[in-house]
């Protein structure tokens, strides 16, 4: 019986496993449930661009930095070309410190060049690369990186054009 409380409290404090991860999949869901709210249509994962954006965490880890800026002066959308995508239209979120889709969906929503991505018409595919803590050091929570991009299309015929926030 007193295995049994001590477990059910457990379960209560910890609360549904889901409500509490970051996940690829939570994050994309949870940008979605806002795009749905204005009629957008969904992003689409795309692998091209969830390994882009771990290559992207990938170096700033290596480097120390957390910018959309490397301190050599690489733009983050060079990662993707060498995942095979070719984009006509690209952008990035970053955060830190989070601990839930949610929580980090609604603060990014809370600011206009984040909440300009997640809503843009432009964006059809995202990728998303989490990781425990920080690039710069010990941190609390997770950081994360969403790429943003749609592919050149042969109809399309500006120039590419890419966003960070």
């Amino acid at each position: 019986m007193r295995a049994s409380l001590v477990l059910a409290v457990a379960l209560v404090i910890a609360g549904p496993a889901s409500a509490a991860d970051i996940t690829r999949a939570s994050v994309v869901a949870e940008m979605n449930v806002r795009r749905a709210t204005f009629g957008l249509p969904p992003l689409n994962e795309d692998s091209r661009l969830d390994a882009a954006a771990d290559d992207r965490v990938t170096d700033m880890t290596d480097n120390a930095y957390w910018a959309h800026i490397s301190p050599d002066g690489r733009e983050p959308f060079m990662w993707m070309r060498p995942h095979g995508y070719e984009y006509h239209f690209a952008g990035e979120n970053l955060a830190s410190g989070f601990d839930t889709a949610e929580v980090l969906v609604d603060a990014w929503m809370e600011s206009k060049g984040h909440r300009q991505n997640i809503l843009s018409t432009k964006y059809r595919d995202c990728g998303v690369s989490i990781i425990e803590g920080s690039t710069t050091g010990r941190s609390v929570g997770k950081s994360v990186v969403v790429m943003f991009g749609s592919t050149i299309e042969p109809a399309l015929t500006d120039p590419p054009r890419a966003t960070r926030q």
